[in-house]
């Protein structure tokens, strides 16, 4: 369920509002009765306009400017528009018995000539008894009596900080792709003004603080909007220095301001920080840059909540041609599963407990001594939700607090909030590579605690800010992989170790980040592990100097495939225990167009804990997990010992045949045939097709085709010019390739590159496979048929091993061991097939295996028209295939362990690893097989 921006008071992470709306109706009524039979429209408008700002707890004067100059449309004559909020209201007053209607069209009249980033969206007239109004972005108006002003307070509750009703948003991402808009255009046209990147960037930070601040209290509301609209041209030409001077004012304190300074400026507050200490190259500004940044004025910035600000300038510093909304957005809800098994959880289930005042205080001095850390910090995220969830533990504890200190004494607190309130930024951590990110982290942690500190106010009726800022966050900016962990935060005083450091495997690491890898993991490196294992193997070390509780969210590889071996040998030898996991589920912005990344979260620490672990398993990878209890929590996220898998050149078992790759073309796709690209009827070259399949054939039932020749044919060459088009464009494709093996075949286009074609029938097996289906599917295939690379091949005269493959069993282990692309399962010869620990098994046992795969392959006949992807589908596998699986499931259960009954992954692969264990321990004895490749102790 999608969770909607639309405030309330106080309620939601950044709800800013100035009053409660029980005290605007109450305030709506007094100023009814006062107004109650006025009629002069010179002598009063001002004060009653005044007076109507003041229900909804805002200074007219800070926001709104009486005898605007405009000109009207239809005349062309100058004239006054009464009231204007500029971007927001516009009002016309008339005294009692004046047409309505017609000081609606005279307001209307002054809009064409306001400029763009001034137009109001309400309109509003009154004569003091009535009031009539016109929403310009919803079409909407109406007509209502004074003393009807409590009912039609929804027009205004936007003045009180709520939202606006043209801009409720029904969804967090919606809100955040309107702010990253808004933001975006301003960045945009400062820089087609030629102003610096560089200087941009920093500037363009100092403009979301003060938008975010003009909504959140940190100054009277829209002061900044209302300064910037007042003080500068409508052609811009002087907005660069007008913003200049509120920057300045910003970083200096009140008492080293010039007295003469202007009280529209003087009301900013003192900031204090870095945020405006360095100076910049003073903007250039037009009238593009000044509309924009008005625009964005009116936007509602304390919807959006600190911790996606650095998502936010992501997307707002690609260029507009790149630039895909939502692109970098992480999600809170994939936040909170990091934090809340880590540490949320337990300090909630602690306060909970807490009844006593001594208990409640040492509960409250625990929490604003606990030190966070996120050694890939980027631009906050973490650190920012989890300030606030902390902010938010000490407030609920603050309260309980009071509430015991009214049963046990007489009178008020004693201690004002800026005493009580002891959580500060500065015991929060982090390492970034770059100046920006760590800015913008700094930056959100500072709002974040003035969002915090403003809810504590409401909470305690008390008025309470920390500007100027007194503690800063430590946010180092260096190279994580690189600098000493314990110069930023030594470990004996960390409590809680988290974040989400970077994903880049093999393929898409820059060479930096390689040698960054081969310095954290020294002799242990492989390249084909992903870079995200340097913090794994950093954390390592610096959590068994201290006590502190690790989690990290990571690409799914760390718990799948080849990896595992590598980079858990070394965290079980260091003491390191999984505390929660979550397996595989789909990390996402939950924006349009946005790829999804599949991740695990891994909490580990390295002292053992009474407490039982958690695992959070997602039968829907994008919907919510299932909580599993679990006794042990072992590399592969199961509830199972800590057995360490690794690949093997040969089958482990000897009752397994082996397994071979398809053929691979490396060709450009040129050998490659689709139906409708087929030689014309009659032509030589039909000789030489083949079908061709891969894994989505196969599975699905489709065809496809390929030249196959195992020697050329000059004469066929000759008389097919359809041959000789293909067999040149494969020529020149591996010409043109880069790689040494591949331009060598060009001597040879009409050849595969690898043709490991069986000459018998052979079982077809995929690469990859969805996780959905509860059964691998393999099937047989004739030896005229060529397996492309994305299959593996095994020969299997006998009809053993289909059945192997298509076991339960074999399914259990092919999804905890193998890798994964995306989401799918990944078949891999050397990893998951060599390694599967078969037994040797008796004449009766291999009898009852075959006979159960021949009625699997007789339940399959029974529906010829159904592709395999039908039959595995769950909503549709039918009956008899069911039935045939069960029985393969028996037959191949009983060989594992004749007695017990598994009917889940965890069952079985406690069955299968300590098997793979007993196995491997009989090949390591006994000599001479050395076809493992075993790293050494």
């Amino acid at each position: 369920m999608t969770k909607s921006v639309q405030l309330r008071p106080m309620q939601g992470p950044n709800a800013i509002v100035t009053l409660e709306k029980a005290e605007i109706r109450r305030r709506a009524r007094r100023f009814a009765r006062s107004w109650e039979g006025v009629t002069s429209e010179q002598a009063e408008k001002q004060t009653f306009w005044n007076e109507f700002f003041q229900i909804f707890g805002v200074e007219r004067r800070q926001v709104a400017v009486y005898e605007a100059l405009a000109k009207r449309a239809s005349t062309g004559r100058s004239g006054w528009l009464d009231l204007l909020l500029p971007g927001q209201m516009g009002a016309e007053h008339k005294s009692a018995g004046k047409s309505l209607d017609e000081a609606m069209d005279q307001l209307i009249d002054y809009l064409p000539h306001l400029p763009p980033a001034e137009h109001p969206w309400l309109l509003i007239v009154s004569d003091f008894a009535r009031f009539q109004w016109k929403n310009l972005e919803t079409g909407n108006s109406g007509v209502f009596q004074l003393n009807e002003l409590v009912d039609h307070l929804h027009l205004f509750w936007w003045l009180a900080g709520y939202q606006p009703e043209h801009q409720e948003f029904g969804d967090e991402v919606v809100a955040n792709l309107a702010a990253t808009e808004l933001l975006a255009e301003v960045y945009d046209a400062l820089i087609s003004s030629g102003y610096p990147a560089g200087d941009a960037r920093e500037w363009i930070t100092r403009l979301l603080f003060c938008l975010f601040a003009d909504d959140a209290g940190v100054w009277d509301r829209n002061a900044f909007h209302s300064y910037l609209a007042l003080h500068t041209a409508p052609d811009g030409h002087d907005l660069g220095d007008v913003i200049a001077r509120v920057y300045r004012v910003l970083n200096t304190p009140p008492g080293q301001r010039p007295k003469s300074l202007d009280e529209d400026l003087a009301q900013f507050t003192y900031i204090n920080g870095d945020l405006f200490a360095n100076d910049l190259w003073p903007v250039s500004g037009n009238s593009e840059v000044r509309r924009t940044l008005l625009a964005a004025c009116t936007f509602n910035w304390s919807v959006i909540s600190p911790a996606i600000f650095g998502s936010l300038f992501q997307n707002v510093m690609t260029t507009r041609e790149r630039r895909q909304l939502g692109a970098h957005y992480t999600s809170e809800r994939d936040i909170l599963r990091t934090i809340r098994p880590l540490f949320l959880d337990d300090l909630e289930n602690e306060l909970s407990a807490a009844a006593s005042l001594p208990k409640l205080r040492a509960f409250h001095d625990k929490l604003a001594n606990l030190k966070f850390f996120d050694p890939a910090c980027g631009c906050g995220n973490f650190l920012v939700i989890a300030y606030r969830e902390i902010r938010n533990l000490e407030t609920m504890c603050l309260r309980k607090i009071a509430e015991k200190e009214r049963d046990t004494t007489v009178g008020q607190r004693a201690m004002s909030l800026a005493l009580l309130c002891k959580v500060t930024v500065d015991h929060f951590y982090g390492i970034e590579l770059e100046e920006f990110p760590a800015r913008i982290a700094r930056t959100a942690l500072y709002l974040m605690d003035h969002l915090e500190n403003r809810r504590v106010s409401v909470e305690f009726g008390e008025h309470f800010m920390r500007f100027p800022i007194p503690a800063v966050p430590n946010i180092h900016v260096g190279n994580a992989l690189r600098d000493d962990w314990e110069g930023v935060l030594p470990a004996d005083q960390c409590d809680y170790l988290f974040g989400n450091p970077p994903f880049a495997g093999q393929k898409t690491r820059a060479a930096d980040q390689t040698s960054d890898m081969q310095y954290v993991w020294g002799a242990a490196y492989a390249r084909w592990l992903d870079y995200v294992t340097g913090w794994y193997r950093l954390a390592a070390d610096y959590v068994t100097k201290g006590s502190a509780r690790a989690a990290f969210v990571s690409t799914n590889s760390v718990t799948q495939g080849e990896q595992v071996a590598r980079v858990w040998r070394t965290m079980l030898d260091k003491g390191i225990h999984i505390d929660f996991a979550h397996r595989t589920f789909a990390w996402t912005s939950e924006a349009k167009g946005k790829a999804i990344v599949h991740v695990v979260i891994v909490g580990f620490s390295a002292n053992e804990r009474a407490t039982r672990r958690i695992i959070f398993d997602y039968p829907d990878i994008k919907g919510e997990p299932k909580v599993e209890r679990a006794t042990h929590i072992n590399p592969y996220l199961l509830d199972a010992p800590d057995v360490l898998v690794e690949s093997s050149t040969t089958p482990m078992s000897s009752s397994l045949p082996p397994v071979q790759y398809g053929n691979k073309p490396s060709d450009g796709g040129h050998l490659i045939v689709e139906e409708g690209d087929l030689p014309p009827t009659g032509d030589p070259a039909h000789s030489y097709i083949r079908p061709y399949i891969g894994a989505h054939e196969l599975i699905r039932g489709e065809r496809r085709y390929c030249i196959w020749m195992e020697a050329p044919d000059p004469e066929t060459l000759g008389n097919s010019v359809w041959l000789r088009t293909r067999l040149e464009a494969v020529r020149k494709f591996r010409l043109e390739s880069s790689a040494a093996d591949t331009k060598k075949m060009a001597s040879r286009p009409w050849r595969f590159f690898r043709t490991p074609q069986p000459a018998v029938p052979y079982i077809a097996i995929p690469r990859h496979v969805s996780q959905a289906r509860e059964w691998f599917t393999v099937a047989y295939e004739e030896p005229n048929v060529i397996a492309s690379d994305a299959l593996f091949t095994a020969e299997d005269p006998e009809g053993f091993l289909f059945p192997i493959l298509s076991s339960a069993m074999f399914m259990s282990w092919l999804r905890t061991i193998g890798g994964k692309i995306k989401s799918d399962l990944r078949f891999s010869g050397p990893m998951v097939y060599n390694s599967f620990p078969l037994p040797a098994l008796n004449a009766k046992q291999r009898e009852e295996i075959i006979d159960a795969g021949k009625e699997l392959l007789a339940a399959r006949s029974n529906h010829p028209s159904s592709s395999l992807a039908l039959l595995y589908d769950p909503l549709s596998t039918p009956e008899d295939v069911l039935k045939a699986h069960r029985s393969v499931d028996r037959a191949v259960d009983r060989v594992f362990s004749p007695r017990a009954r598994p009917t889940t992954v965890t069952d079985r692969m406690n069955i299968l690893f300590p098997a793979y264990e007993a196995m491997l321990g009989r090949l390591v004895t006994a000599a001479p097989v050395k076809p493992r490749r075993r790293r050494q102790k």
